[in-house]
């Protein structure tokens, strides 16, 4: 397989072409398909859209601000826009999920604003606006009127794949398209058998064990023609 890359500092000068026994695709299932073109298609993975998160990390010097404790909270979308006009996905209580992993005392949380109620957006607050957002939510919902002593925004373009209906037929035929490449292409990640990182790493790990078990695996195995849902009302996750 070749790969054509082209360095930063060598810009100017063209591309350069590499060759490769094995590819490991981890990148999104869009991504890969714009990639292999024209010398493949795989148009199925084009197919499963992506939203945009927007995270913001805040920290607090009181260790005691949180009203309860756990790992967090979502936000459903039958909650009335009243009491989420930010379009908030969900508030994490990062001091509560990762216990011990800090030596100063304190109190981190992270909110996440987006995902699908940023469908069709084209563009998106910047840093301060998602700060102040991020301030509004944890008054309203928490009682928290301290002011963070640090704040972190971070603005993530299509981070997470969204498996609508028909995800697993697609990704049925996506596998066979794949198997066209013999085993020298497989991919893992996301876009494909679970968004989390759990996901993810087993994902890879499965890929990887494939490889050195000398086999033509794809890395889309789980999706079984034969096990494609016939309910067109239930989604596949």
């Amino acid at each position: 397989m070749q790969l054509v890359t082209r360095s930063k500092e060598n810009a100017k000068l063209g591309t350069e072409t590499e060759n490769f026994d094995y590819v490991i695709s981890t990148i999104s299932g869009k991504a890969l398909d714009g990639i292999v073109r024209p010398y493949a298609s795989l148009p199925t993975l084009s197919q499963t859209l992506s939203v945009t998160v927007m995270v913001v990390n805040l920290y607090f010097s009181n260790p005691s601000v949180l009203p309860a404790r756990g790992f967090g909270y979502l936000l459903p979308r039958s909650l009335p826009f009243e009491q989420n006009p930010e379009r908030a996905l969900g508030v994490v209580f990062d001091s509560d999920a990762t216990i011990g992993q800090d030596e100063i005392p304190g109190t981190k949380v992270t909110v996440m604003l987006g995902g699908h109620w940023w469908d069709g957006w084209t563009s998106y607050p910047d840093e301060e606006q998602g700060a102040t957002m991020a301030k509004a939510i944890l008054k309203r919902h928490l009682g928290i009127f301290e002011e963070p002593q640090a704040v972190r925004v971070g603005l993530q373009k299509n981070c997470i794949p969204q498996y609508t209906v028909g995800h697993h037929a697609r990704m049925v035929k996506a596998n066979n398209a794949l198997k066209k490449f013999n085993g020298r292409l497989r991919v893992a990640g996301n876009s494909y058998n679970g968004v989390g990182l759990n996901d993810c790493v087993r994902s890879a790990e499965d890929v990887v064990m494939g490889l050195v078990e000398g086999s033509k695996e794809t890395g889309l195995e789980f999706f079984d023609e034969k096990n494609i849902p016939i309910s067109p009302y239930s989604t596949d996750f």
